[in-house]
């Protein structure tokens, strides 16, 4: 029978015969016996875990650090930390703190000056800004003391 199927026209063709050995190598089949993702539940913290997250982050330690330090995701302690009623860094102004970011910017400050003025970076103040399309001074367009203002000579003189 084995004879007959060997040499008879109904035999697979060679690509047939190449996937039916690449099916045995049994490469297709996850690693490690496991037979698919199963994802971790996020990690309960305790009271004093709790406490020790937010005192850590009062104290300076970065969402990414905590994650390192408790074993978590950045995204698990930022939500613990949310849940807590802790007050998060690095966020975005409110638009109490953009109106006063404008008004201080249509004074002739700085985007940097602005940022010390409302506790936070520069960089906050322009995102703020790009979002409402607020047109951003380049630096040879500030608004800069006149010379004569200074005690200097006029460049007219």
């Amino acid at each position: 029978m084995v004879l007959v199927r060997s040499l008879s026209n109904s035999s697979l063709s060679l690509l047939s015969r190449a996937i039916v050995a690449y099916r045995r190598l049994n490469l297709c089949k996850p690693p490690h016996g496991r037979s698919r993702w199963v994802p971790n539940r996020a990690k309960w913290l305790n009271d004093t875990e709790m406490a020790r997250l937010v005192e850590h982050y009062k104290s300076g330690a970065t969402v990414y650090e905590l994650a390192v330090e408790f074993g978590v995701h950045r995204t698990i302690i930022s939500q613990r930390l949310k849940g807590a009623g802790v007050q998060m860094r690095l966020q975005p102004l409110t638009e109490q703190q953009v109106e006063t970011a404008l008004t201080l910017y249509a004074t002739g400050l700085s985007l940097a000056d602005v940022g010390r003025q409302l506790g936070v970076n520069a960089s906050t103040v322009y995102q703020a800004f790009r979002q409402r399309y607020v047109e951003i001074r380049t630096p040879w367009d500030h608004p800069r003391k006149r010379s004569a203002d200074i005690g200097y000579p006029s460049r007219s003189d």
